[in-house]
């Protein structure tokens, strides 16, 4: 809290040669459409399984400080990642649940060529199973796989680009994730991330959009994972508004408790951007 509180105070002192303020509303850095580790507020239902993955959480800026072309602000994330198993009249029992928590930093600059912006996060992730994954009928867990330790505390930093020829209809990023404490030991520490998002204004406030992220990270073997969104929103592009989309994932699960099992299906998403 020492160091938080320190930021403050220097934010403040530096106030007097810009524009200081709290929770400015909105996000300097938006989040990443391809990415999974971001907050929403939605869902995504499989096509080949009756699997459904519920997101619910938020994150907002705090400090906001801007002088001349540059904007910097300090903010918090809070989110869930759900599995659910779909069942007969219409159940979805909780099968596992991850959680997302930390803080965030992020800058932007506005430049003749485009705009460029970066986010730090300092994060946590930890994955439960839930009652879902356990059978009554045979008093065991499902897939003959009981509970795991699984969390992770990381840097994770992202640089992006949007160029000003494209007029703001085009960003492509960067990142690098470093976990600095990781259960199970032997999980590699470092992965990388390369991505792009294109959206293309139609009539009134409706977008249509496209975006792809390859995450390189190893667990049992090297794999890239791949997710692609296509879709369309309904909404200023920056601001709120509902999304609704198809999406193709492969590679390793994105849930802790299954972190070591690979996957790949298509599916249907909404998120409604607030």
């Amino acid at each position: 809290m020492k160091y938080l509180f320190s930021l403050l105070v220097l934010i403040t002192a530096a106030g007097s040669a810009g524009d200081f303020s709290l929770v400015p509303g909105g996000l300097l850095f938006r989040p990443l459409a391809a990415n999974t580790f971001e907050p929403r507020v939605g869902f995504v239902a499989q096509s080949s399984a009756n699997k459904l993955r519920l997101d619910i959480g938020n994150s907002i800026d705090l400090i906001q400080y801007a002088a001349d072309s540059v904007v910097v602000t300090m903010g918090a994330d809070f989110f869930t990642y759900t599995y659910l198993r779909g069942e007969q009249n219409f159940h979805f029992p909780v099968d596992a649940s991850d959680y997302f928590f930390g803080f965030n930093f992020n800058a932007a600059r506005s430049t003749d060529a485009g705009r460029v912006s970066a986010r730090l996060r300092l994060s946590h992730i930890s994955a439960h199973f839930v009652d879902g994954h356990y059978s009554n009928a045979t008093g065991q867990w499902k897939d003959s796989r009981p509970p795991q330790v699984y969390s992770r505390e990381f840097l994770d930093l992202t640089a992006a680009f949007e160029p000003a020829a494209l007029h703001g209809s085009t960003r492509v990023y960067a990142g690098a994730v470093y976990l600095y404490h990781v259960d199970p030991k032997w999980l590699p520490k470092t992965s990388a991330l390369l991505g792009a998002e294109y959206h293309y204004g139609l009539a009134g406030s409706l977008n249509l959009f496209g975006a792809y992220q390859a995450s390189f990270m190893k667990v049992r073997e090297s794999k890239t994972r791949h997710q692609l969104n296509a879709g369309i929103k309904l909404g200023a592009w920056n601001g709120r508004g509902i999304e609704l989309y198809g999406t193709y994932f492969s590679g390793y699960s994105i849930h802790g408790e299954y972190y070591d099992v690979q996957e790949e299906y298509t599916g249907f998403g909404m998120n409604i951007d607030f």
